[in-house]
């Protein structure tokens, strides 16, 4: 399954067809050059006899693409375009965005650091569509700070409200917020895992082999895990590892962006939230398929092949 711009693909490896097709129309195109004569009338002598009118050039006649064309067009139309129905993807009630906050010494030490952490918070929750969003905040160890919520205003305060005294012991611990992420939701009774995206809003500090290792978890049981990389660490705290961030978002199956572009990690988490549905066993109530509205123009273009010649 594939998603662009809002209309999914539903079986696209139909498209696989197409260059297929595309080289027999050409093969065919080259072998109407002048029809059964080209086997049986010495090439030097074709260009004198189709200037006299006594052979036609078979690659000008439209007819013969039409087949192509129709091929093509059912190609389309099996790899099933769709789009999604009215409330398709809002429906799912129970796959929820859970913000981890780190609030590690390298993050609050500095006001400015905590303010783009908060900033970045504050900018995907709008983005939420009315989907249900928790937070959790993370430093040695790790707290659920809000149930996944529908109510974005109570977020925003908490948001608001996070420093450098909110956690009570100080570290940085990403792999214990993870793990916990994975307990609380994936538990009997809790919401599950299938379809959550987890962001961590973070420097990378604290970002090693065990916390890689927890989002790959993640992933194994259907979350998703994204990054926003903070732009800078508080003052005199050691710098994070290079891409620690991207190579964690990899293993939970999602990506990491700098905190700025929170929009834009908003939009590829809608985007692998609507391919995850594509997915499912409910995709036809989900998605409405366009591919039957593809055959007409199929019939169209083999019309003409049942057309009586002189």
């Amino acid at each position: 399954m594939s998603a662009v711009l809002g209309l999914v693909l539903l079986r696209p490896w139909w498209l696989l067809a197409l260059p297929p097709i595309a080289l027999a129309a050409i093969w065919a195109r080259r072998r109407r050059l002048a029809g059964a004569w080209a086997g049986v009338i010495d090439p030097a002598l074709m260009p004198a006899l189709r200037r006299l009118g006594l052979l036609a050039d078979g690659r000008r006649d439209p007819q013969a693409a039409l087949p192509f064309a129709a091929a093509a067009v059912l190609a389309l139309a099996l790899s099933g375009p769709a789009l999604p129905r009215q409330g398709a993807v809002e429906y799912r009630a129970l796959d929820p965005l859970v913000l981890a906050m780190d609030l590690s010494p390298s993050v609050v030490a500095d006001e400015r650091v905590l303010a783009d952490a908060q900033a970045a918070a504050a900018t995907l929750l709008p983005l939420a569509n009315g989907r249900p969003a928790g937070m959790m905040v993370y430093a040695a160890d790790a707290y659920l700070a809000s149930a996944p919520t529908t109510d974005a205003g109570s977020l925003s305060g908490l948001i608001a409200v996070l420093s450098r005294d909110t956690m009570p012991v100080a570290g940085s611990r990403p792999d214990i917020a993870l793990s916990m992420a994975r307990d609380l939701f994936g538990a009997n009774g809790g919401p599950g895992l299938g379809g959550a995206d987890l962001v961590l809003i973070s420097d990378g500090g604290g970002t090693g082999p065990r916390a890689v290792e927890e989002a790959a978890r993640l992933a194994g049981d259907g979350a998703r895990v994204w990054a926003l990389v903070l732009p800078r660490a508080a003052e005199g705290a050691p710098p994070p590892a290079p891409d620690a961030l991207a190579r964690l978002a990899r293993a939970g199956g999602g990506d990491a962006l700098p905190a700025a572009e929170a929009p834009a990690l908003m939009a590829r988490i809608a985007t692998a939230r609507t391919a995850r549905l594509a997915r499912e066993d409910s995709t036809r109530h989900s998605f409405r398929d366009l591919g039957p509205f593809l055959l007409p123009l199929a019939l169209l273009a083999v019309f003409p092949l049942f057309r009586r010649r002189r």
